[in-house]
């Protein structure tokens, strides 16, 4: 007997940059595609997710345009404070306020779902893959988004420390197959087969923060080791996975931290009609 299919959708991050992503999956409200029993989301990527399961059409745009520019989210005024450059206190706050999460609607839709949220344990630099309930659910947003440095550093979940999921598993592809997937489509705000070069300034800067905590530390020493494979794992054939990508055909205006809502809006619509042109070759 032919085993059943069971499809995830992965959703990487990208800070500002998830705004593409956001526009791929409202392209896929607009034509009601849900086929998936899978959904793992990563930082940013968790939260435009999040607005997709909970079938809010374009919500995280919005959100995104509204926060850009707002000074009590992002300033070099708080940049040495607590909560840092990026305040994610603020964010959940201005989103439960202004741009809340239908939470009713995401347990109801993941019913017999899963549905798992990226983040780091802070001890060990190891992947937890969290499965939020009405109760935590935006804390789980704000432990894969606490970025050293950036932002507070750290979110606590049930006495657990938590950092940004993409320092340990920045795209979740090996973790849906996992989970049972045979088949995942993955979105990403970075081109087709885009590699890093080498660590960035935050990981150098957080791999020396972090030099007594081996386990941590790699994350960020190796960090471009460790996406280059997870790229490299994409694009493999495999024999009882198939792997469907999304990506811009060029690299986006937005930033990761920071950016305009000019950016945002043209990046928005780019991925907007990427989700559309893949819906038009899903379906022939």
């Amino acid at each position: 007997m032919k085993k059943k299919e069971k499809i995830a959708l992965v959703i990487e991050g990208g800070g500002f940059k998830s705004v593409f992503s956001a526009g791929v999956l409202d392209a896929f409200l607009i034509n009601k595609f849900k086929p998936f029993d899978i959904y793992i989301g990563v930082s940013s990527g968790a939260m435009c997710l999040s607005y997709y399961v909970a079938t809010q059409y374009k919500i995280y745009f919005s959100l995104s345009k509204e926060v850009a520019t707002n000074e009590k989210f992002l300033s070099y005024r708080h940049a040495l404070s607590e909560q840092g450059y990026m305040d994610l206190n603020f964010l959940s706050k201005y989103a439960k306020e202004h741009n809340p999460l239908d939470l009713q609607n995401i347990i109801e839709s993941t019913e017999n779902k899963q549905f798992y949220i990226v983040a780091t344990n802070l001890e060990n630099g190891k992947a937890v893959y969290l499965e939020p309930d009405k109760k935590n659910f935006y804390k789980c947003l704000q432990a894969t988004s606490s970025l050293p440095f950036f932002t507070k550093g750290s979110c606590e979940i049930n006495g657990v420390n938590f950092m940004d999921g993409a320092w340990s598993d920045g795209i979740p592809v090996k973790a849906a197959a996992e989970f049972g997937a045979t088949k995942v489509i993955v979105i990403r705000p970075n081109p087709l087969g885009y590699k890093m070069a080498g660590l960035s300034y935050l990981g150098l800067l957080a791999g020396y923060w972090w030099k007594n905590n081996p386990e941590v530390r790699d994350n960020f020493f190796k960090e471009d080791n460790k996406y280059n494979e997870a790229v490299d794992f994409l694009a493999e054939k495999h024999e009882s996975l198939e792997v469907l990508q999304i990506c811009p055909d060029s690299f986006l205006k937005s930033r990761v931290v920071g950016t305009s809502v000019d950016d945002l809006t043209q990046d928005y619509h780019a991925g907007l009609e990427k989700g559309m042109d893949f819906l038009s070759t899903y379906f022939k």
